[in-house]
């Protein structure tokens, strides 16, 4: 959720001429925090007295106001619902007498200006960075400390790692150090303007209770008792996993669990969803979810769109302005990383429109395509119509690539590496353009009496049972083929398309509980057919109050009772389940490696960010360049730019001089053969044989395709792999319980890392027995990691 409204702009009823220019006098300290957060949301608040939103407007303008003058308060009092109204002479004379009370408020040392015209202007003072004099989007100048300057936009600060865009809405980054001092400031500066959290914890904790409500009343209705509240150990460990994707260390386990404040599991839920590990964590589940891969065929690498993706979500942009800014990107896969979405199928752009409403809409439409669906509404002429409106749209360019292939085996490159040459070349052929005329037709082989085959398609927006006529998201104008894929974002990320909010509120709830309320999350057509359709209209109306801002909507799912309740076993028939609480849940197979990671090195991988995406955009040839001479000069630049960096062999994780210019924050680093980055910081997916894959990562070729089903490699790797290796060898976890002293506090310190909590006294017992009869640490800690605990969160 972020603040649509212009803070500037003067209240309606100041338009309407009779609104006192006094106004700004008003101190921000007399309008009460209790009358602005229920302005902000009636429905999350329910059916209190509201305040209207103009007030709202100049209480955000008074705020700023006065954060930027030297004042000092008289009086406080609350703005009277008549500055909203049309006055009648009796309240004129009410504001004035309030007016003049807020004038007897001086700056300190100043005296009022004499004479009927003459205004008081206050002094200025230098705002504070949560306010800031300048613009923190527009252009600056940033100076390097070599002297080299860039002109760009400010766009993120992370792990003292600037993010920039540039004028061509490309990307630079580079470390906050390598900057002059003042830009260091600018940056800082920038990054406290940026928007918090709007959402006040009393709207959070409302809005969780009214959830809790709804699932309490259908557990009643359905004779089901609500699952006992979870012990605070257990509670860590699941928030940690749903939130950052790995569990706890040893030492953020203690300090949770000696924490004594009333609030500490609102505290650690704030906190997490604002640290590094979140954007990970989110990366991994929107890559699944957006089949995302390293290489998009033909030696064409989507670097740029997986660093965009990572942006988005470190920048914390909602999710209604990510799709919206994947449907209606331009350009090449190695210029614009948004622009990597549609070119993911842009060799089956019919595959591509099937995956994009399926994934965002929750249309079941794959059956469509090549006839009418035999159990929804869908027909194939649906299918089309909808499909038409990327018509217009080229993604792949067969004359470039046939240029690239010409050219990588011509004698001029005869001698050169082929796999520069490749990496130079072939991403450029993926290049989004919308073209004049729409091109997509009817199969020649359509049957139905409602087109005739090899037709030209018509953009026709479908419409579901429930949806009305006068629905406001299909005001649309699909009249220009260069502008249909703008008027179907515009349709999509609408909050009145009837399933838009409503797919990603059911997909969220999925990845916080387990279970969708409305099973399976790529099939919600029909959502009267949803286990609770009342909550799940709930959860789509609180997206939509959210602003789809996902990090704000898992914050209100994080502090439900429901979630904070033991898990239950999952349902054989999801319909059935009314959530006495989450269903229990095997780790993914990112949670799982990105935890054995984390008992290997702590919460050093946090901070080790994978950014290929810059090298990329160096081999971004305009069509008219692409010769012999463009591709020499770009491999000698490659050449020379990997002959400054140091290193070699298995160092810095086994590829070298290259993996090391690639990572920011620091370098992972490399043990019994793996990097130990975390699993959003490597190759995208991971390779067949590496433990993420063996876990059940997505092969990323079909959505939702990533499994948590058991298998005899798993145990092999848990047992005798690198990974035991790993952990039982010169893990973080061992050496902390070898420098705890005492067995007893080395038995409870291999708890804490593993499980997030003590050892219970027979585990105690049983621990040390087994230590007497001649097992080590390390043997304590392979039974851990192959315990059933480790890998399932009750």
């Amino acid at each position: 959720m972020s603040w649509d409204w212009q803070i500037g702009q003067r209240p309606a009823a100041h338009k309407a001429g009779w609104f006192a220019e006094k106004n700004e006098m008003i101190s921000w300290q007399e309008m009460t925090t209790e009358y602005l957060v229920k302005s902000i949301d009636p429905y999350l608040l329910g059916q209190e007295t509201l305040l209207p939103r103009e007030r709202v407007q100049l209480a955000l303008r008074l705020k700023n106001w006065q954060k930027s003058r030297n004042y000092s308060v008289v009086r406080t009092f609350h703005l009277p619902s008549i500055f909203f109204m049309k006055p009648t002479f009796s309240q004129i004379g009410l504001i004035l007498g309030c007016l003049t009370m807020v004038v007897l408020a001086v700056p300190e040392g100043k005296t009022k200006g004499k004479g009927r015209n003459k205004k008081y202007q206050p002094e200025q003072k230098v705002l504070p960075p949560d306010s800031p004099s300048f613009d923190s989007t527009a252009l600056h100048t940033w100076t390097a400390t070599s002297g080299e300057k860039l002109e760009a936009k400010f766009k993120a600060l992370q792990n003292g790692i600037v993010t920039v865009e540039k004028k061509d809405q490309s990307t630079a980054r580079f470390p906050l150090s390598r900057i002059s001092t003042e830009d260091q400031k600018f940056a800082e500066a920038c990054l406290k303007a940026q928007p918090r959290p709007p959402m006040n914890q009393l709207i959070i904790d409302k809005a969780a209770a009214r959830l809790d409500k709804t699932i309490n009343d259908a557990l009643v209705a359905s004779s089901v008792k609500a699952n006992p509240s979870t012990p605070d150990a257990l509670f860590l460990r699941r928030i940690y996993l749903d939130s950052i994707g790995r569990i706890p260390t040893q030492e953020e386990a203690e300090a949770f669990l000696a924490d004594r404040a009333q609030n500490k599991r609102s505290l650690l839920i704030n906190r997490l969803l604002n640290s590094p590990g979140y954007t990970m964590h989110m990366y991994n589940w929107l890559a699944d979810m957006l089949r995302v891969k390293d290489d998009y065929g033909k030696g064409a690498k989507s670097f740029l769109y997986e660093d965009w993706l990572k942006n988005q979500i470190a920048m914390n942009a909602t999710w209604d302005t990510m799709v919206r800014q994947m449907l209606t990107a331009d350009g090449k896969l190695n210029e614009n990383g948004a622009a990597g979405f549609l070119l993911r199928d842009a060799q089956m752009p019919l595959d591509g429109i099937s995956n994009l409403l399926t994934t965002f809409l929750g249309a079941n439409v794959s059956c469509a395509q090549c006839h009418d669906h035999p159990f929804a509404e869908w027909s194939q002429h649906d299918f089309y119509s909808m499909a038409s409106f990327f018509g217009a749209t080229d993604g792949f360019h067969q004359d470039v690539y046939r240029q690239t292939r010409r050219l990588l085996r011509s004698e001029e490159l005869a001698d050169v590496n082929k796999g520069l040459v490749t990496k130079v070349l072939a991403s450029n052929a993926y290049n989004l353009v919308d073209l004049t005329k729409n091109k997509l037709t009817f199969p020649l082989d359509y049957k139905y009496k409602d087109a005739t085959p090899g037709e030209q398609t018509k953009p026709t927006l479908i419409r579901w049972s429930d949806t009305t006529a006068d629905n406001p998201a299909y005001q649309i104008n699909a009249s220009s083929s260069q502008q249909l894929r703008n008027q179907f974002a515009d349709w999509m990320v609408h909050p009145e398309n009837p399933r838009f909010a409503t797919a990603i509120a059911n997909r969220i709830w999925k990845k916080v509980f387990g279970i969708a309320v409305q099973e399976p999350v790529s099939d919600i057509d029909d959502p009267k057919e949803a286990s609770n359709p009342e909550l799940l209209a709930q959860l789509s109306t609180y997206m939509k109050q959210a602003k789809f801002d996902l990090r704000e909507f898992q914050r209100i799912l994080f502090h439900t009772t429901a979630y904070q309740r033991m898990a239950s076993k999952p349902p054989e028939n999801p319909k059935t389940y009314r959530f006495p609480g989450p269903v229990i849940r095997r780790m993914g197979a990112e949670q799982a490696w990105d935890s054995i990671v984390a008992l290997a090195t702590g919460t050093e991988a946090d901070q080790i960010l994978l950014r290929r995406g810059d090298d990329l955009q160096k081999t971004d040839i305009p069509d008219d360049q692409i010769n012999a001479k463009t591709v020499l000069a770009l491999v000698d630049k490659f050449k020379e730019e990997q002959g400054k960096l140091k290193g070699g062999g298995k160092k810095n994780g086994g590829k070298g001089r290259a993996i090391a210019a690639s990572y920011e924050g620091g370098v992972p680093s490399s043990r019994y053969g793996m990097l130990l980055a975390r699993a959003s910081e490597i190759q995208q997916p991971a390779p067949e044989t590496h433990f993420i894959r063996l876990f059940g990562q997505s092969d990323r070729l079909v959505a939702d395709t990533n499994t948590v089903d058991g298998s005899v490699p798993q145990l092999l790797q848990l047992m005798n792999g690198p990974v035991q290796e790993l952990i039982t060898q010169n893990s973080l976890a061992i050496q902390s319980a070898k420098k705890a002293g005492q067995p007893a506090k080395q038995i409870r310190s291999l708890y804490l890392s593993f499980f997030s909590r003590p050892p219970t006294s027979t585990e105690l017992a049983n621990a040390l027995a087994a230590l007497k009869d001649g097992l080590a640490l390390p043997d304590i800690a392979w039974v851990l990691l192959n315990s059933r605990e480790f890998l399932f969160m009750p």
